[in-house]
């Protein structure tokens, strides 16, 4: 009996001096997820999902043009530019920490209607690592990316059509690259890329697409105060084909504007009819 209850006692101290080890095993694993999952402390970010301390590393700047209705191929265009905005594959991608900015031609160039001022998040959530996940953790970059998405579902009503007087394109293009295009005495590496989607009909009382109007290698001579500086820029454009607007939207109207970005230091990237 004596040898029995010594073998008792001895499993009974084992399981005590188990008991500790295994505890603060418990303990560390369970801090080890709970970092996993929060991480250490995230990049402060501004109302853009923006970086603040940062900023934006670049910005994508889309101008819609709302003047008149958009074929079934219009917003077919639209609606992939916006679906395809966030995949690194697609031909204009949005990168991690750049800004996007939707706006929409008004009457008032120094107006335009602003859609979105927002940041894509740093990363990619599915290409995260457990690395990744412990420099910032999942929940943060979760929360991130549903507030991103949340902005992000429907940009501009694209069945919507503003009738006006004048398309002031060349004015409106003016006042956002001001705004946020380094050109030639700005930050170099700070990225911009515009995107134009519109009959590019320019249309104001200072000049009008509707009849004749100078080349564009001769705006410095007849328009110097229409012309911007897109220094840095890289441009894209895409020009909605319209049937009653068909005797204006020419072949050389269409090389108009590849000159008119050349003529301004921009970098042509894209350009085509739709």
């Amino acid at each position: 009996m004596r040898a029995k209850e010594r073998a008792a006692n001895r499993a009974k101290a084992n399981r005590q001096a188990l008991k500790w080890p295994i505890g603060v095993g418990g303990a560390l694993l369970i801090g080890v997820i709970a970092f996993y999952q929060v991480g250490t402390e995230p990049a402060e970010l501004d109302d853009r999902l923006c970086p603040k301390q940062s900023g934006p590393v670049g910005a994508t700047l889309l101008l819609i043009d709302t003047s008149d209705p958009f074929s079934a191929k219009h917003k077919e265009t639209l609606i992939r530019f916006f679906d395809h905005a966030t995949d690194p594959k697609s031909a204009m991608p949005l990168g991690p920490e750049e800004l996007l900015l939707v706006y929409e031609l008004t009457e008032d160039p120094g107006d335009p209607a602003r859609h979105i001022e927002i940041c894509r998040p740093g990363m990619d959530f599915n290409d995260r690592t457990w690395r990744d996940d412990i420099r910032q953790g999942r929940k943060f970059a979760e929360r991130d990316w549903d507030s991103f998405n949340d902005k992000f579902k429907a940009p501009v009503p694209h069945d919507t059509v503003n009738s006006r007087s004048t398309s002031p394109i060349i004015e409106t293009l003016g006042v956002l690259a001001a705004r946020h295009v380094p050109g030639k005495l700005g930050n170099s590496d700070f990225k911009v890329h515009i995107v134009l989607f519109s009959d590019l009909l320019q249309h104001s009382p200072r000049m009008s697409h509707y009849g004749s109007y100078p080349k564009a290698s001769e705006m410095a001579l007849h328009h110097r105060d229409l012309l911007t500086d897109l220094t840095g820029a890289d441009v894209s454009i895409f020009r909605l084909e319209r049937p009653k607007y068909a005797s204006w939207q020419t072949a050389d109207h269409y090389y108009w504007w590849t000159e008119f970005v050349a003529e301004t230091g921009g970098n042509l990237r894209f350009q085509d009819s739709i």
